[in-house]
């Protein structure tokens, strides 16, 4: 054998020391370093598997490159290199922090569950100083007050693009952005919420007295500020509609505006806010549904996740709050309550679907896409669909990462012409909508309109 590859290879160019090595201990020579950094990933083999589902992956890092990089500043800081340690800790502000989705679905992908989000809302959540967690606390204890003051910007920009033109808010927006780096970006997508988002009379109604079945409608704080598709009915007269044709009497909290998720705080770090809105948000629920006697709706996914997930960060009265509620997804509402109650009128042709991270996640993308194969005689599902990267607000702050994400299933679905396009949660609307030049929406007008 050496003899063959002297003669082949004089020169050992080709893959030297991997077959045929002299070096007696080369096996236990130039070992990878896989030093301990981060609880949260510290299991990370380097294997890869969570790569292709990652939507920064084509733009800057994947999770596995993340951990790299965290172990790579690990052996910097104890090699005494400080100069390579801190240029590698700017870039990585970018690449490891400010373009992570923290969407959890490396987590789904990888052999021993790591989500390398939790270690970047983590390292988001150390980053911030006390002045920022105190305004962040502010914001969330005084919620209807920037809810109304979001409403009246977005009712400004589109009252600015009706003056100038539709592309007026994005060119100024773009222009600012080369001033001020960290300025969201505006959204051709973005629709002022109506005045009414749903009928004066549904917000303070109350338990039935007929005996019929009822929910309590958790209507989202994005799907009440952030409007809905041109010449729609809010998604919140959409739920009122869904739920009317199935007999079906529901309930909205009191005090809704002053009540989010805390999806908007957990996933930027700041823990105290998150806190604080999501035992805010369980107290509501647990009076509006009589102690857990009706369950709550929540009408975008990822708020459903979110949640769902809020149990470590409850009082203990809370606690005990969580655990006798039922709060599900308009995935679950409409698959579970509401079809097996109603007759399908109409089926679209064909429609494609978006399920997003937090359907996979929460196991529900087989009921999304059964619900929608009863309203459609072909709904598809793209092989590429994936993350778009929207992840709430980083692609009005970072729009080149929902651009790299969404890129190869847009590319897809502009193949066909259909005639609907869905998904379960706005911001990631707002994204496939941008990518393909197609309306998306709530999987609810789809039902709606097919009833």
């Amino acid at each position: 054998m050496k003899e063959v590859n002297k003669a082949i290879d004089p020169d050992n160019l080709l893959n030297p020391g991997v077959i045929i090595n002299e070096d007696a201990n080369s096996h236990i020579r130039d070992l990878k370093a896989m030093p301990a950094v981060e609880q949260e990933v510290d299991k990370c083999i380097e294997c890869g598997y969570c790569e292709h589902v990652c939507p920064s992956r084509n733009i800057t890092l994947t999770p596995r490159r993340r951990i790299v990089q965290r172990r790579q500043l690990e052996i910097l800081r104890s090699a005494g290199d400080q100069k390579t340690y801190k240029e590698l800790v700017k870039q990585y502000k970018y690449d490891g922090l400010a373009t992570c989705a923290v969407d959890g679905l490396c987590a789904t992908a990888c052999p021993v569950d790591i989500n390398t989000g939790d270690l970047v809302k983590r390292l988001r959540r150390e980053s911030h100083h006390a002045f920022s967690n105190r305004i962040s606390l502010f914001i969330a204890h005084n919620f209807k007050t920037t809810a109304l003051l979001t409403k009246f910007a977005l009712n400004a920009a589109a009252g600015i693009n009706k003056v100038f033109g539709r592309s007026a808010m994005k060119k100024l927006t773009a222009g600012i952005r080369k001033i001020i780096p960290g300025f969201p970006l505006w959204s051709p997508h973005l629709h002022p919420q109506k005045k009414h988002f749903m009928p004066a009379a549904v917000k303070t109604s109350t338990a039935p007295d007929d005996g019929r079945t009822a929910v309590v409608y958790f209507p989202t704080c994005i799907s009440r500020v952030m409007g809905e598709p041109r010449n729609k009915k809010s998604i919140g007269e959409t739920f009122l509609s869904v739920s009317e044709k199935a007999g079906i009497h529901v309930i909205v909290p009191e005090d809704i505006a002053k009540v989010c998720c805390g999806q908007i705080f957990s996933s930027k770090g700041f823990a105290a806010a998150y806190a604080f809105t999501s035992n805010k948000a369980i107290e509501t629920l647990w009076k509006a549904t009589r102690q857990g006697k009706y369950p709550a709706v929540l009408d975008i996914s990822s708020c459903t996740y979110t949640l769902l997930h809020a149990r470590p960060v409850l009082t203990d009265e809370n606690k005990t709050r969580f655990d006798q509620l039922t709060i599900i997804d308009s995935v679950d509402y409409l698959h579970d309550h509401i079809l097996p109650l109603v007759k399908i009128k109409e089926r679209r042709s064909a429609i494609v679907l978006h399920p997003v991270c937090s359907l996979e996640k929460m196991h529900l993308k087989k009921k999304f896409v059964a619900i929608a194969s009863q309203c459609a005689v072909q709904a598809d599902v793209p092989l590429y669909a994936g993350c778009c990267g929207m992840a709430g607000d980083r692609g009005f702050l970072f729009p080149e990462l929902t651009a790299s994400a969404t890129a190869p299933e847009a590319a897809e679905v502009k193949q066909k012409i259909y005639d609907g396009y869905y998904a379960s949660a706005k911001t990631c609307e707002m994204a496939l909508s941008e990518a393909t030049g197609a309306d998306y929406e709530s999987l609810l007008y789809l039902v709606d309109e097919c009833l």
